[in-house]
Formats: structure tokens, C-alpha cells, sequence
């Protein structure tokens, strides 16, 4: 019995002592993840949507498809019509009031240059100038008068033979409330015409009757 306790104990001690010369080896070390911060989002732009404009409609006007286009009348009206480049001009003829002249109601009688110049067929040059005349739709150019600026009229036809001329017109004189007005338009009429050679006291008529009946 006692040698078998000292045989077990002889072993665990021999165990022991192994077990003490046994070099553990050294624990590897686990690598630490390293947590790399999660980026934080960049707020997002909600696109704030551009003012949209509605388009203004740009009014039309009807030009009058009969006046052709004509540069702005001087302030002053020239002394006397020149030759230019042997070509003389063609004027048109308004109204300076109180003037001490023989028109109308001691009115004088005005011209302005249209920058049309005479041709060779007088029929054309006398409806250029009266259709030039009716193209001004303002009643006072510098210091002169225009009677016809609320008129609508166009020019039908001339026709010049033998020196007489006869001037056929559409549309309407709208006088304003000054009795003179229709002197005057006349006189602006006759003069406009009888600045061509040749052509003596015109004849015109409107709408198809003489023109005094539109001008008492």
C-alpha cells in the first residue's frame, strides 16, 4: 500500500516538474481594427427652380400700307428749296398761324422737305408729295401747324393733261374746332400740288364728290 502512494506521487511530481521547463509561447496579438469614422453626408441641394416670365406680348400696329416711310421733319423749315445733285426736291407745305400772311386767317404758309426728290413722270412726284403730306399724324411740327393731323387720306389717282389736274382721294377730314382749319387744309393742298412745273389750280375731289363739300 505505501509503495503504491509513493509511485503516484513520484508521477505527479515528475509532471510538475515537466511541466515547468515548458516554454509557452507568446500569445499573438490580435490586431485592433481601427474604425475609421463613417463620413457624415453632405446635406443635399434641393434646386430651387428659376422664376419662369411669361413673355409680355408686344402690341402690333397696322401700318398704313399705302404711306411710305419718311424720315423726321426738320424743326426749321429751309429758306428756299436748293438743287441737289440736279435733282430738286419735293416739299410739302404746313401752316405757321398769326404769321401776318394771306392764307386762311393772316396764316402763312410753310414748307418742309419730304427727302424725295422730282422724276420725270409729274403724276408720280404729285401723288409722292400728297401722300407724304398725309403721313404726319401730329399737329404741331416746331412752330408750325398741321390741320390734316386727324384726317385719314390717301391718294386714288392724278391725272395731269394739258396743265389740269385732277386729284381723286379716299378716306375722311376730321376738322377740329378752329373755323380756319379749312382754309387752311385747302390752301396746304393746292400748294403742295402747284409746286411742280406746268401744273396750274388742281381739281380734287373725295370719295367721289368735289372736296369743298368737306371743307365749308
Amino acid at each position: 500500500m505505501k509503495m503504491t502512494i509513493r509511485v503516484i506521487n513520484s508521477s505527479v511530481l515528475a509532471l510538475f516538474l515537466c511541466a515547468c521547463s515548458m516554454v509557452l509561447p507568446e500569445p499573438t496579438a490580435t490586431p485592433t481594427a481601427t474604425l475609421e469614422p463613417s463620413p457624415t453626408p453632405l446635406p443635399t441641394d434641393t434646386p430651387t427652380p428659376l422664376p419662369t416670365e411669361t413673355p409680355t406680348e408686344v402690341p402690333t400696329s397696322t401700318p398704313l400700307p399705302t404711306l411710305p416711310p419718311l424720315p423726321p421733319l426738320p424743326t426749321e423749315a429751309p429758306p428756299t428749296p436748293t438743287v441737289l445733285a440736279g435733282t430738286k426736291p419735293i416739299v410739302i407745305y404746313f401752316i405757321q398761324k398769326g404769321a401776318g400772311g394771306n392764307v386762311a386767317c393772316g396764316d402763312t404758309l410753310v414748307y418742309y422737305y419730304t427727302g424725295k426728290y422730282r422724276t420725270d413722270d409729274v403724276e408720280a412726284d404729285i401723288k409722292t408729295a400728297l401722300q407724304n403730306l398725309f403721313f404726319y399724324k401730329t399737329a404741331e411740327f416746331g412752330g408750325t401747324y398741321n390741320p390734316l393731323y386727324k384726317s385719314k387720306l390717301t391718294v386714288v389717282s392724278v391725272d395731269l393733261t394739258d396743265g389740269i389736274v385732277e386729284i381723286e382721294l379716299s378716306g375722311e377730314i376730321k376738322l377740329t374746332d378752329d373755323p380756319c382749319d379749312s382754309s387752311r387744309i385747302f390752301a396746304m393742298l393746292v400748294a403742295t400740288v402747284r409746286q411742280f412745273p406746268g401744273v396750274g389750280t388742281p381739281k380734287f375731289s373725295l370719295n367721289g364728290v368735289g372736296i369743298k363739300n368737306y371743307l365749308p
